[in-house]
């Protein structure tokens, strides 16, 4: 693989980071949500607002976008994981992994002591790898059951 860089999004990649997203959600989804996906495609968007306010690291090899991550505040001195999504076709080449700690350095930065995420089934045993420890469950917005997890912010 060649050089991975995570960079800050700009306002015009955010029309290929939706459809990174929409094809990550598509090959990973469980059979109920692919429905809800492929009958309300608006589902799955970016706003702008996130890319302005510098929560969205998009990653790069060469000049080619193969995943991002969004960053958002939660309660207290917490931030959160508010979305992870990688190309299918570049799962498991350590991507996710070198967002999640430029998440986590962007954390520190903002003075957080934890880092949320809600995460499915399918992605569970990547984020207990990456330090991430169950907390709780909570209803997603399509349906299925997500994994309140948390790890304490350690910039690496």
């Amino acid at each position: 693989m060649s050089r991975l860089d995570v960079r800050l999004a700009q306002p015009d990649d955010r029309l290929k980071l939706v459809e990174v997203q929409r094809r990550a959600s598509l090959a990973s989804s469980e059979e109920e949500v692919l429905r809800q996906l492929r009958e309300r495609p608006e589902i799955i968007d970016l706003d702008p607002e996130m890319i302005a306010a510098n929560e969205v690291f998009v990653a790069e090899i060469g000049d080619r976008i193969v995943g991002f991550a969004t960053i958002v505040t939660h309660e207290g001195d917490d931030a959160e994981l508010e979305g992870l999504f990688v190309e299918p076709s570049e799962w498991r080449k350590g991507i996710a992994t070198a967002l999640v700690h430029r998440i986590e350095r962007e954390a520190a930065a903002w003075g957080a002591n934890r880092l949320h995420v809600l995460a499915n089934q399918n992605v569970l045993g990547f984020y207990e790898a990456t330090g991430f420890a169950k907390i709780g469950e909570q209803k997603t917005e399509l349906g299925p059951i997500g994994f309140l997890m948390v790890k304490p912010v350690n910039p690496q």
